[in-house]
Parts: C-alpha cells; sequence; structure tokens
C-alpha cells in the first residue's frame, strides 16, 4: 500500500511529460507547415519570374573590362531598340569604367522613360586563385562562371559577351527559361554542327559537351537552379586541373562541367548565337536562313576587323544610332551598309540578318497614315 502515492507521482508525472511533448510537437508541426508554406511561396516567386505571362523585366548581364567599354554600349542599345519590355541590367566592370556607366546609362533611363534599369557589380573572383581566374581568357571574362553566387538576388539572367548584338526582342530569348525541363540549368548553342567546322572535336584536350561542344557567347542561367546545382564549387577545380589545356578559359571550364552533366543544359538554335562561322564556308545556319538572325555574336573581332564585312555593317548600323531618337534609322542604316559591303558568304545571307529588324521595327514602329 505504500506504493499506491510513489505509482500515483509516476503517473501524474507520465502524462504530464506526455502533454508536454504533445504541445511541443503540435507547435513545432506548424512551424514547419508555415516554414513549407513560405519556401513554397518563394519557390512559386522563382519560377514566376520565368513564366511566359509573368514577364514584367528581363534581366540582362555582362562583363566588362579594359577597352571594351564601347562595345558593351551597342549590347544595351541593341537590347533597347528592338525590346519594349523593361530590362535590367547587371553588369560585372572594374573600377576605372564604373563612372562611364553611370554617367551614360543615367542619361539613357530619362531618355527611352525609365524602360532601362541597371546595377554594376564589382571584379570579384576567390583570392587563392584570383591571378589565374583574372587572366584565364580575356582579361575578367571568366567572371561569368561566378554569377550564381555574385548575385544571389536575382534568379536568372541572359548572360551575353560583349561582342554581341540582339536583332530582335530580348523577350523571345527570355521565353527560352520556360522551355527548360525540371533538370535544365541553362541554356547556349552548339559550337558548331559540322565535325569540319567545330573546334572542339578536333583540337580539344579536354572533355567538352556532345560531339560538338558549346559556345558560351549566349548563355541563359537560372541562377536559383544553378545554385542549387552547386555550380560554382565544381569551376576551380575544373580550373586547376585543366588550365593547361584551355584556350577558351571559361567556354571550356562550361563544356567540362555539361560533359558530365549533359542533362542539365538546354540545346537552342544557332540563330540564338549566331557567329561568322555559320556563314563563312556557306550557309550553317538552316534556320537563321528561314526565321532570321536573332542575336549576332562577333567573336574574333567579327566587327572590328574587315574579315567580315557583313558583320560590321551590323555594328556600325547600331553603334551610330542615338538613344532616344528614331529606331527605323537602325533599320534604313542596316540594308545601307549590308549593300555597299564587300562581297563576302555571309552577305550573301543579307535577307538574314534583316528579316527580324526588319518584321519588328516596321510592327513596332509603323508610323499612321496622314
Amino acid at each position: 500500500m505504500r506504493l499506491l502515492p510513489f505509482y500515483k507521482l509516476f503517473l501524474l508525472l507520465f502524462l504530464s511529460l506526455t502533454v508536454f511533448y504533445i504541445y511541443i510537437y503540435s507547435v513545432n508541426y506548424h512551424k514547419i507547415n508555415k516554414n513549407n508554406s513560405t519556401n513554397v511561396k518563394l519557390m512559386h516567386k522563382s519560377v514566376k519570374s520565368l513564366d511566359k505571362n509573368y514577364v514584367d523585366q528581363i534581366v540582362i548581364s555582362f562583363v566588362v573590362c579594359e577597352t571594351r567599354f564601347h562595345e558593351s554600349l551597342n549590347v544595351i542599345k541593341s537590347v533597347l531598340i528592338f525590346t519594349k519590355t523593361p530590362v535590367y541590367f547587371v553588369i560585372f566592370t572594374d573600377e576605372t569604367l564604373r563612372s562611364q556607366f553611370v554617367e551614360t546609362l543615367t542619361k539613357w533611363k530619362v531618355l527611352v522613360n525609365n524602360q532601362l534599369d541597371f546595377e554594376l557589380q564589382k571584379i570579384e573572383f576567390p583570392k587563392a586563385h584570383e591571378e589565374d581566374w583574372l587572366n584565364l581568357f580575356s582579361k575578367c571574362a571568366a567572371q561569368r562562371l561566378f554569377i550564381p553566387k555574385l548575385i544571389s538576388h536575382i534568379d536568372a539572367t541572359i548572360y551575353v559577351d560583349t561582342d554581341t548584338l540582339f536583332l530582335g526582342p530580348a523577350n523571345e530569348l527570355w521565353h527560352t527559361f520556360t522551355k527548360f525541363n525540371s533538370s535544365q540549368i541553362s541554356a547556349m548553342t552548339l559550337e558548331d554542327d559540322n565535325p569540319n567546322v567545330s573546334w572542339y572535336p578536333r583540337f580539344a584536350k579536354h572533355p567538352f559537351y556532345g560531339k560538338y561542344g558549346l559556345n558560351s557567347g549566349v548563355m541563359l542561367m537560372n541562377l536559383t537552379r544553378m545554385r542549387d546545382f552547386g555550380w560554382v564549387d565544381y569551376v576551380t577545380p575544373i580550373m586547376l586541373k585543366w588550365k593547361l589545356y584551355i584556350p577558351w578559359g571559361d567556354q571550356d571550364i562550361i563544356n567540362i562541367i555539361f560533359h558530365y552533366h549533359s542533362r542539365a543544359v538546354h540545346v537552342m538554335s544557332c540563330r540564338y548565337n549566331y557567329r561568322s562561322d555559320q556563314c563563312m564556308y556557306g550557309d550553317a545556319c538552316e534556320d537563321a536562313s528561314r526565321r532570321g538572325v536573332f542575336a549576332l555574336h562577333g567573336s574574333r573581332g567579327a566587327f572590328h576587323g574587315n574579315k567580315q564585312p557583313a558583320f560590321q555593317a551590323i555594328y556600325k548600323a547600331i553603334n551610330e544610332y542615338e538613344i532616344g531618337t528614331d529606331p527605323m534609322t537602325v533599320l534604313t542604316k542596316m540594308d545601307k551598309y549590308l549593300n555597299g559591303a564587300a562581297q563576302s558568304h555571309c552577305g550573301n545571307l543579307k535577307d538574314a540578318f534583316l528579316k527580324v529588324p526588319l518584321e519588328v521595327l516596321t510592327k513596332k514602329y509603323t508610323r499612321p497614315n496622314r
């Protein structure tokens, strides 16, 4: 009988602890559900920004150092000429160019009624191998490999080399994000689809994507997915292992990553990254000939030398355009300069260069009958 009070005390203590644990579990359960709900909302927000029916702003980024300032301004000009949607530029640049960008782009914002906005990011590489990264290819070009980590506040971006010109509305390229399957984190075009022309199957001494490799001059980056993938964790070990065998620097590192993760890349049409390789030996991009060149990439100095007069003609027309003036003058000058250019294989495809600008500008800026 003496054990009865002890038994009652034990039972009371057990019941109290059970009630306490049930209470704690209930509180945590609601917290977890609340957090999960928040995460779902955040995930929805991330996806929603890439929804074709929700494009309130397009994000475009590039890296520019030293002598590429004026060339990079033409990237921005080309986007504004053909795109109605507000565009946000994320520009990675060194200290010497920051004040020039601020001065120029602040003026342009006023002229285009704030269709343009921008932020400037400093050049920032891991300290351990900073010099290797800085001079891997052209000055600071490898910065692109670290973009997912450096702009964690942005979900996605269209990255372009500074020698790239848009010939159509950036919305069309942005829409490609909606075509990604669940495993894809980026989109690019093939270096070429001809083994006799493509550099990679002939000369590469490192792994590369597929049969022909990828060209990274235009690269759609789903930054949220790239962060989840652990993109930045891959790049330094690859650079250290292959740095003596990657003449194209960051592009080669991208190819090595997608060699081992081929399902993570969405391959786009050559018309979205049209280079002289697609026309200098004949017509090697049927889609561009049929639907028009959308983004013109003047790789290997095609915009500035005398080897590709058709590329020079397009660049000259956009370079001479002044923000805030009639965009139809660009189309007139493109036609004039292409007709006046020296004969070339690329020049023979003049219609492919003019098709998209003609369709967009005549539709966008048709003048009313008076």
